[in-house]
């Protein structure tokens, strides 16, 4: 049986309809920006720093309830080095799942904070988990600027898509920047200079990363 080409796969999924009612894009106040940007900052940047000194990458996460100050049910980050499928996101799903079910919260009422916008296969993981609310602070064009180029590229070859849809019936996302810009003027600047001082921390700990992994391809060279 010849199988379809792929100008032929493009043209049929071009014929799938969207969601009629997909879910509202997330939003969030000063203070509410302030809270998840301090999680980023004080709970997941910490692991994700010891996760850069043991070869994993900079991604993290964290599962909060959805409620009043936004409490923490937990923050984690980046583990391929222990599996290739520990992407933050998923790390952070792993763990807590691992939790007694009375410490976990409900999926439909928490929020999912990720630090880079989601790639292919954890968003689809969050999805599958059950949450629908997810923020993030870096998008994927961040992420690119950072030396990974993956989560577009994969998008793009295996889906021939530049994204997924952002808002659709089982999840909607959004990203801290735009809510910020979505803000009075008056309430930005102190949570552009929040962004700023994680995002140089992100870019310091990038750079690490990308250096130790050249230095160990160089050092596996050299052995061999």
């Amino acid at each position: 049986m010849k199988r379809p080409s792929a100008d032929h796969d493009a043209k049929d999924s071009s014929k799938v309809p969207r969601s009629c009612a997909p879910l509202p894009t997330p939003t969030a106040d000063a203070q509410q920006l302030a809270r998840l940007l301090e999680v980023i900052e004080s709970e997941v940047l910490p692991k994700t720093a010891q996760g850069v000194k043991e070869g994993n990458k900079v991604f993290g996460a964290a599962v909060l309830r959805d409620v009043e100050g936004y409490p923490t049910l937990i923050a984690e980050t980046n583990h391929e080095i222990l599996c290739p499928l520990y992407h933050g996101e998923v790390y952070t799903i792993k763990k807590l799942s691992d939790l007694p079910p009375e410490q976990r919260g409900k999926p439909e009422e928490s929020l999912f904070l990720s630090t880079h916008e989601p790639c292919c296969m954890c968003v689809s993981a969050i999805v599958w988990a059950g949450y629908k609310k997810i923020i993030y602070l870096f998008p994927y064009e961040s992420t690119r600027d950072q030396g990974i180029p993956h989560d577009l590229q994969i998008m793009h070859e295996l889906w021939a898509v530049e994204r997924y849809q952002a808002c659709n019936k089982f999840c909607a996302s959004a990203g801290i920047p735009d809510l910020i810009e979505a803000l009075p003027e008056k309430a930005r600047a102190p949570l552009k200079e929040q962004v700023a001082r994680i995002t140089a921390r992100y870019a310091e700990l990038s750079q690490k990363y990308h250096q130790e992994k050249s230095a160990n391809s160089e050092n596996t060279l050299a052995f061999n």
